[in-house]
């Protein structure tokens, strides 16, 4: 079965993102595969925004995204061991290049087709993961029920 799960979240979500990670944990525990939550934070590559940024500050960004990815980690992770990560640019783009380096074999994404709720849980950016993935993508839809 799976040996390596790759999970992107939004910290802003935490109710969506953690049922995206319950929804892969439970994958995991079928084949006691790994499991890596990903967060990406949007780059600083466009030179005009970058300008206004030094490298002190888009380091303290980093710190501080990386101290919420932790905290929702803490909170929502419990009795479970997962990697995570911190990841800056493109979404799609940065969850692709971690499945390959990780070496993942599945993707567990999520997307609410009837409204765009942000890039990272956005239709968009699921559709080029399943497009572009070396691996397979689960491509969760409506995992808040209520």
């Amino acid at each position: 079965m799976f040996h390596k799960i790759l999970v992107p979240v939004d910290i802003d979500y935490p109710n969506t993102s953690k049922a995206v990670y319950n929804s892969a944990a439970e994958l995991a525990s079928f084949s006691g595969a790994q499991v890596r939550i990903v967060s990406v934070m949007p780059g600083f590559s466009m030179p005009i925004v970058a300008s206004f940024f030094t490298e002190e500050m888009k380091t303290e960004a980093k710190n501080r995204f990386k101290e919420a990815l932790e905290i929702f980690i803490g909170e929502n992770c419990k009795n479970t061991t997962v990697t995570y990560k911190v990841l800056v640019g493109k979404h799609y783009e940065e969850i692709l290049k971690m499945a390959d380096k990780w070496g993942a074999d599945l993707i567990v994404v999520y997307h609410n087709h009837r409204r765009s709720i942000n890039e990272a849980f956005s239709q968009d950016c699921a559709q080029k993961i399943v497009k572009n993935a070396n691996c397979s993508v689960l491509r969760l839809r409506n995992v808040i029920r209520g």
